[in-house]
C-alpha cells in the first residue's frame, strides 16, 4: 500500500515538479501539446507574444496555486498514489485532452476529458463529496470557467452558479448519488450523434438556444434521444435523490439565477416547496420524466389551447406505460394531485383548468 500523500511531503514537491517539468519539456512541444494561439487571460499574460511561452505562462500561473492543494485534497478524501499517477499517465498520452492541457480548452475537449478513462482511475474510492469542497478543486473550477470555453450565451450563468457547483457535487453524494451511474449518464449523452454536433460547434448550440421555433423544433427528438430512449440516462435520472439534493439549499439560488427576468421566477423561487410536495405527495420521477414532453409541447401553444392538452394527451415511459395528468400511475397518485398545493404557481406559466 502507498504512504499518505499528506504524510509525504517529499513526494508531493517532487511530483509537482515533474508535472511541471513535463509541461516545459521539448517533448510535449513537439507532441504538439502546445498550439500556437495567443493567450487569454489574465491581461498581463495578454502581452506575450503567441506561441509556447505565453501559453506555458498562462497554464503555470493559473494552475499552480491549486496544485499541492488539490493533491491534498485528494489525500484527504481517499485517494492513492498509484491512482494518481495511472490517471496521469493515461491523461498525458490521450490526444483528445491536450486541449486542456495547453490552456486552449474547448468544449469538445473537456467531453474527452470526462470519457476518458483516466476519470475511473483516478476517482475509485475516493471521496468525490469531500473533495470537491476543498480549495484545489474550487480553484481548478473557477479556472476553468474563467477560461471562457462555454458559448458565450451561456457564460454569464456559468459564472453566477459557479460557485454553488461544488457543494450541489457534494449533497449529491451526500444524498446517495454514485459515480458511476453519473458519468455513465453523462459520457451517454456526450457520444450522441444528435449532440456532438453542437459540442463540435458551439455556436450551433448558441443560435438554437436562443431561437424558440428551431428550439421547439428541435427538442422533442432531442429529449426522446439523450433521455428517454438512452438507458444510463434515463435510468441515472430516475433513481437521483432530487428531492434529499433540492432540500441541502444550493439547487434553489442556481435555480432563482437561471429562471430570473423569464416567466419562470416563481417557479425557480419556490422549487423547494413545489419539490417536497411533488415528492411527498407520492409522486415519482419517473412520471415527471414521462410527462415532460406534454408539459413542454402545452407550453409552446397558444393560453387557450394549453387545458385541453395538459388534461388530454399522454407521455409514455420507456416501457410502454402511459401517463397523464389526471390517471393515478403505477398505484400512486396522479401529477395533478401532486401538483394541486402549487396550482397558483404553476398557473404563472401554464392555463391550467
Amino acid at each position: 500500500m502507498s504512504p499518505p500523500l499528506r504524510h509525504n511531503n517529499r513526494y508531493l514537491a517532487t511530483l509537482a515538479l515533474a508535472v511541471i517539468a513535463l509541461l516545459l519539456s521539448p517533448t510535449a512541444c513537439r507532441a504538439g501539446w502546445w498550439p500556437t494561439v495567443r493567450a487569454k487571460s489574465p491581461t498581463a499574460f495578454m502581452k506575450n507574444e503567441a506561441g509556447v511561452s505565453g501559453i506555458l505562462g498562462l497554464v503555470l500561473h493559473q494552475i499552480s496555486p491549486y496544485l499541492l492543494p488539490v493533491l491534498y485534497d485528494y489525500d484527504g478524501a481517499g485517494g492513492k498514489q498509484e491512482q494518481l499517477t495511472g490517471a496521469a499517465s493515461l491523461l498525458l498520452s490521450d490526444p483528445a485532452v491536450r486541449p486542456i492541457l495547453a490552456g486552449n480548452a474547448d468544449l469538445e475537449s473537456v467531453s474527452a476529458l470526462l470519457r476518458s478513462p483516466a476519470i475511473g482511475v483516478l476517482l475509485d474510492g475516493v471521496d468525490i463529496g469531500q473533495l470537491v469542497l476543498g480549495t484545489g478543486f474550487k480553484g481548478m473550477l473557477s479556472t476553468l470557467i474563467d477560461s471562457e470555453i462555454a458559448p458565450p450565451v451561456l457564460q454569464p450563468l456559468l459564472e453566477q452558479t459557479g460557485p454553488y457547483i461544488p457543494y450541489i457535487i457534494s449533497n449529491y453524494y451526500g444524498c446517495g448519488g454514485g459515480t458511476n451511474a453519473f458519468f455513465d449518464a453523462i459520457n451517454s449523452v456526450l457520444t450522441n450523434p444528435l449532440v456532438e454536433p453542437f459540442l463540435n460547434d458551439p455556436s450551433a448550440l448558441q443560435s438554437t438556444a436562443s431561437d424558440p421555433a428551431l428550439l421547439g423544433a428541435v427538442f422533442p427528438a432531442l429529449y426522446a434521444s439523450v433521455i428517454t430512449n438512452n438507458p444510463p440516462m434515463y435510468n441515472w435520472l430516475v433513481t437521483l435523490p432530487n428531492q434529499c439534493i433540492v432540500d441541502q439549499g444550493y439547487i434553489q439560488p442556481v435555480a432563482v439565477i437561471l429562471t430570473q427576468g423569464t416567466m419562470f421566477e416563481t417557479i425557480g423561487a419556490n422549487l423547494p416547496k413545489l419539490a417536497d410536495d411533488y415528492y411527498n405527495t407520492g409522486c415519482t420521477t419517473e412520471q415527471l420524466l414521462a410527462y415532460a414532453p406534454v408539459m413542454l409541447e402545452a407550453f409552446n401553444l397558444p393560453t387557450a389551447e394549453q387545458t385541453n392538452a395538459l388534461f388530454q394527451k399522454f407521455g409514455t415511459t420507456p416501457s410502454g406505460e402511459q401517463v397523464g395528468f389526471t390517471q393515478p400511475f403505477n398505484g400512486g397518485p396522479s401529477i395533478l394531485q401532486c401538483v394541486t398545493p402549487n396550482l397558483a404557481i404553476l398557473t404563472s406559466v401554464f392555463a391550467i383548468g
